[in-house]
């Protein structure tokens, strides 16, 4: 239960009965205080506050985990869920008699070092890390805290990594090791377009013009796009031709399938590291490779790191700077563009 602590305030109504009007869970509500004069609706509302405030200092993190998991049921994507909930899981268990409001900064400084005792990656517990920072930000949002226990906390430095891509004699080796007609479909077209798994197992035809030759990704009823923001793809002439040619091909609503029916995301991953193993690739590449290799590729034949940005759909160019080693030449054109005069 969240409520606005400072947000009570009473109304006389018809009836000549004061009513304590306030917010929960953002909703408006109304409590009568059964009193007609203000002074005893003053001591009702004080009794009021002083209950729903001691309901919420009392709110243990096993509860505050079912409020926050019904909001992210609504609010975020399902791969999203699980990752709050095994988080929630895992801080509940060690520290499963704590209120919320009894958490301090030591608290997560213990469960970061819990984690990386259980042999955990760095990026597994830092993105672990993220995860718990956002719901108990949705529990400060809501009252429940009063502080931000990440304020000054150190997440587990990473060593920054070139992302691991396909070379152009890779992706020939992994498209003809691939048996199924309709993953090498999906395989193609990922490298052709950045587009991530979900976004391609999902694609609708509706949300296709391929008069503009352009791809409107959006959140859905059954999908929800990362951050639940919308962009738009433009399609190359291979994109173009790989559509056209699967149009009318089948009745569903979905633009790849398999016998008809929706792909499951699992199922390509199993399958595409299946064919990786099988041509001899290295083990480190999986199905988001193939973005990688979409951004390697347009690099390294001279795009910008802002135009590969806005095809990604990056938000920042920070998240885009990985790749901007694969540009040195294009590099060494700009630095010579300045000169001065040696004699």
């Amino acid at each position: 239960m969240s409520v606005n602590p400072h947000r009570f305030s009473l109304y006389k109504r018809s009836n000549l009965i004061y009513y304590v009007g306030y917010y929960q869970e953002g909703r408006r509500k109304w409590k009568s205080t059964g009193a007609t004069t203000k002074p005893e609706a003053l001591k009702a509302l004080t009794r009021l506050r002083e209950l729903l405030q001691e309901r919420v200092r009392s709110i243990s993190l096993g509860q505050f985990s079912e409020e926050f998991l019904a909001y992210a049921k609504a609010n975020h994507s399902p791969k999203s869920v699980l990752l709050f909930e095994s988080v929630l899981e895992s801080f509940g268990n060690l520290f499963p008699k704590l209120s919320l409001r009894e958490l301090t900064p030591e608290h997560i400084d213990k469960f970061k070092t819990k984690r990386l005792g259980q042999k955990l990656s760095p990026v597994s517990v830092n993105i672990e890390l993220r995860m718990l920072r956002s719901a108990l930000n949705s529990g400060r949002r809501w009252k429940f805290l009063e502080s931000d226990l990440f304020e000054g906390f150190s997440f587990v430095p990473v060593p920054q990594q070139s992302p691991v891509f396909l070379t152009r004699d890779d992706f020939q080796k992994l498209i003809e090791r691939i048996e199924e007609n309709w993953l090498r479909e999906v395989v193609t077209f990922a490298v052709l377009t950045g587009m991530r798994r979900g976004e391609i197992t999902h694609l609708k035809w509706s949300d296709i013009d391929l008069s503009k030759r352009v791809i409107h990704l959006q959140t859905s009823e059954t999908f929800r796009t990362k951050q639940g923001k919308r962009r738009t793809i433009p399609l190359s002439d291979t994109a173009f031709y790989l559509l056209k040619s699967r149009e009318g091909k089948s009745p569903a609503e979905y633009v790849f399938t398999l016998n008809d029916q929706p792909i499951f995301e699992g199922w390509v991953t199993h399958l595409f590291k299946r064919y990786v193993r099988d041509a001899g690739l290295d083990e480190r590449l999986h199905f988001h490779s193939l973005r990688h290799t979409f951004a390697s590729w347009l690099v390294q034949d001279g795009v910008s790191i802002y135009e590969v940005q806005k095809l990604l759909g990056h938000s920042s160019i920070a998240v885009t700077q990985v790749y901007s080693h694969l540009q040195p030449e294009q590099l060494h054109d700009t630095v010579n563009r300045l000169s001065v005069n040696l004699n």
